[in-house]
């Protein structure tokens, strides 16, 4: 089997290149195969931040289509399509934090990710009191009326 070449920026004009390179193909800088190693290493998981805060926003999202959908009377089972999803998210925040919370790179990707981590951990914390107070009082509501 043959590893997939890893890609960083070149330090000097910082175009993306292979780290097997040992000379940047764009502006022909002598690039040391230990440091191309550990850049490539950081840029990789500055990829995987990136990815992994994606699904992470978007997970977020589906907790708030569950949510929205369980607020439907005659539709309960959906309640713990939210819960599911609240439960994923909130593990996935926790284990984003710990895995790139203090990664540190420039690059701007980067940033976008811990932005969809925030907007992420900022719909956890409204779903808390829409799903677990408001939520279960109109089932109470409606469980009354009928």
């Amino acid at each position: 089997m043959y590893a997939t070449p890893r890609t960083f920026p070149c330090p000097n004009c910082k175009e993306i290149i292979n780290d097997s390179t040992t000379t940047c193909r764009f502006c022909s800088t002598e690039i040391d195969p230990g440091i191309a190693a550990l850049v490539a290493d950081q840029q990789a998981k500055a990829n995987q931040a990136c990815s992994d805060a994606s699904f992470l926003r978007t997970t977020a999202a589906a907790m708030f289509v569950f949510l929205g959908l369980s607020m439907i009377p005659f539709l309960p089972f959906v309640y713990w399509g939210f819960l599911i999803t609240f439960l994923v998210t909130a593990v996935l925040l926790i284990r984003w934090q710990i895995r790139f919370g203090t990664l540190n790179t420039s690059d701007p990707d980067y940033q976008k990710a811990k932005r969809s981590r925030n907007i992420a951990a900022l719909l956890v914390l409204i779903a808390v009191p829409i799903g677990f107070i408001i939520r279960p009082l109109l089932d109470v509501i409606i469980s009354r009326m009928l």
